[in-house]
């Protein structure tokens, strides 16, 4: 891997994120003549000039004295030390301690809800491509029909109502002693498993169909090409052309999907964890939105898009470990 690429790659991510960063601290100012005001206290029997020092002390307090431009400014300054400032919440508590209280919440979904997905899909992916044509073949087909055009959140909703009220084998709503009461003991990872049964299975059914879809594609397209057959012509052994020669190529397109997967890892269980009443980040930012908690807004998002770009750096880093044709468009020719 040339280091010049790596390098565009990573200056290319940063020019990004710092778009978003822009982004995210001023649209939501937008139309908002004082993010301030719904934290007034009540004027009552105050004279006007005890009420504006009150307004004055509150945008003080909360970071929104100044200019916006200034306000920008002094954001960027304690991003780059890591500081994504301090909540509207009581106590003003940091944002990035909110956002590591609730990550390994959402973890324990999506992290698990990934590994099912991919190491079934491309199990199954393989097997309906081995046996093309045949009924799995065909019930891989029409699930992937099914699956996209049914959201997960759909999923999430049927799962709820059959399994979580009617049949009650797993729990509709998450125990909320789950979080208080947890513990590194077997106990209550069996909790853990047992609340978070119906949140997987609701994200699982649809990647695994994904994965499954996109690994039988891949593996058909790549056991047709020319370089296979010239190497099953030249006398190359079967193993051999299986796992260095198709399934190498075939995982191209399954790192571009699992790319995606980690872009999603954190921003795609919001509606999943609303519905299940999940204690993650997802919930934490719709409390946030609820509130006109701008920091934690903010925070929230700048941490999932670290973690989408992260995801899209590394597939891009593992495209060019796969295939050395990969490299930068003016290298090309």
């Amino acid at each position: 891997m040339k280091l010049s690429y790596v390098l565009q790659r990573i200056l290319h991510t940063l020019f990004v994120f710092a778009i978003v960063v822009t982004l995210c601290f001023f649209i939501p100012r937008i139309g908002v003549e004082d993010p301030c005001e719904r934290y007034y206290p009540s004027q009552g029997n105050m004279s006007d000039e005890d009420y504006e020092v009150i307004k004055q002390l509150t945008r003080e307090q909360y970071g929104l004295d100044g200019s916006s431009w200034s306000q920008y400014v002094r954001y960027i300054r304690q991003l780059l030390r890591g500081d994504l400032g301090n909540s509207y919440q009581a106590g003003s508590p940091k944002v990035a301690a909110l956002i590591a209280q609730r990550l390994p919440w959402t973890l324990v979904l999506s992290v698990s809800s990934t590994l099912i997905s991919l190491l079934l899909g491309i199990l199954i992916g393989a097997r309906c491509a081995a046996r093309r044509g045949g009924r799995g073949d065909r019930l891989l087909l029409n699930a992937s029909t099914i699956t996209t055009a049914v959201p997960s959140f759909f999923i999430a909703l049927l799962l709820s109502f059959l399994l979580g009220f009617q049949w009650e084998v797993f729990p509709a709503y998450t125990d909320q002693n789950m979080v208080s009461g947890f513990g590194w003991n077997w106990e209550s990872l069996g909790t853990v498993a047992y609340n978070a049964a119906l949140p997987v299975l609701s994200t699982v059914i649809g990647g695994i169909v994904s994965y499954a879809q996109s690994t039988r594609n891949s593996v058909i397209a790549v056991a047709n090409a020319s370089f296979v057959v010239t190497a099953r012509a030249k006398g190359v052994p079967r193993n051999r052309v299986v796992y260095r020669h198709i399934l190498r190529n075939a995982l191209l397109p399954i790192i571009t999907s699992l790319g995606m997967g980690l872009a999603g890892l954190i921003s795609g269980s919001v509606v999943i964890e609303q519905i299940f009443n999940w204690q993650g980040i997802g919930t934490l930012y719709l409390e946030a939105n609820n509130n006109n908690d701008y920091p934690l807004m903010m925070g929230i998002m700048i941490f999932m898009t670290a973690v989408a770009l992260a995801g899209n750096l590394i597939a891009d880093f593992c495209y060019v470990l796969f295939d050395r044709r990969v490299t930068l468009g003016r290298e090309r020719g």
